[in-house]
């Protein structure tokens, strides 16, 4: 059984669309370690987008040069609930949760966790560096 806010982003809080937000309205810098704080570039605002269709967001976090420079996004893929009992919830097929930071030299820091089959406590999350903002 699939519970709502137990595997959505912590910003599915909007409308779908489109939402600018001010800096202090979204948590950029949680799960950001504490070595590569000095190194990142702070937003200044952010662009949020909720999806129409299915359940997913994305926040991009812009500079004083209108760059990108902070990148979330999640998104929820459930199995199709079982014919034979329509009233059971859907189950989770697969979530996705990702944070980058552009860094002072123009890579991003980027921590992806990815959750299976609704074994979030399995679920594996790591850091990695990319010339490219994720898409």
């Amino acid at each position: 059984m699939l519970h709502e806010g137990h595997y959505t982003h912590q910003y599915f809080d909007i409308k779908p669309g489109h939402v600018r937000r001010p800096e202090t309205a979204i948590r950029w810098s949680e799960g950001l370690p504490a070595e590569w704080r000095e190194q990142v570039i702070a937003p200044l605002y952010f662009d949020h987008y909720k999806e129409y269709l299915v359940k997913a967001a994305r926040i991009l976090g812009r500079d004083e040069d209108e760059l990108p420079c902070y990148c979330a996004f999640c998104y929820v893929l459930e199995d199709e609930p079982d014919p034979a009992h329509p009233e059971r919830c859907r189950a989770l097929a697969y979530a996705e949760t990702v944070r980058a930071w552009r860094l002072r030299d123009g890579r991003w820091l980027i921590h992806r966790l990815i959750i299976h089959r609704g074994e979030q406590a399995r679920a594996r999350g790591f850091f990695s560096l990319s010339p490219y903002m994720p898409r």
